[in-house]
């Protein structure tokens, strides 16, 4: 009865991107069911892939070089490659720092997590991006009511 509880609570998420059964297809497939709308907003919708917070897309789509408000169907699929690997790449990040206490994240035992001092973009906004032989400086944007992290310099609008 619990787990048959679980799973209906939990039906509306999206696939654990994290998951070995998700590949590079599934997370084109998830994303291109919102095609018109900006990705970065698209990586948050949990009913899209599930466990993808504010600062995680930042993080992702500056790895990646694609801009926030560029769309799933703007996405070439060397970009859509390059964001499934992005992705699997800072999450396991995450992981791997006990999570991102910029906030109030705590773990189980009570400590902060790491993450958070290894932002490239979050939380950075008037710095200079840290990629290698580039010269801009990180913006902050507001898009679908989220604070947005980039680098206009190498995320690009194309390629």
């Amino acid at each position: 009865k619990t787990e048959s509880l679980h799973k209906e609570r939990l039906s509306h998420l999206g696939p654990e991107p994290l998951e070995t059964s998700f590949t590079e297809k599934s997370f084109k497939e998830r994303i291109m069911k919102s095609p018109k709308r900006a990705i970065k907003t698209v990586l948050m919708d949990q009913s899209i892939v599930a466990g993808i917070g504010n600062i995680y897309s930042d993080e992702m789509l500056h790895r990646a070089k694609i801009l926030p408000f560029r769309t799933p169907e703007s996405l070439t699929e060397k970009e859509i490659k390059d964001l499934f690997n992005a992705m699997k790449e800072v999450l396991t990040a995450g992981i791997n720092f006990g999570g991102d206490s910029t906030s109030d994240y705590r773990n189980i035992k009570g400590e902060r997590g790491a993450f958070h001092s290894n932002h490239l973009v979050y939380l950075r906004t008037k710095e200079r991006c840290l990629r290698k032989k580039c010269s801009g400086v990180i913006e902050k944007k507001t898009i679908g009511g989220r604070s947005a992290h980039f680098c206009e310099v190498h995320q690009k609008l194309f390629i």
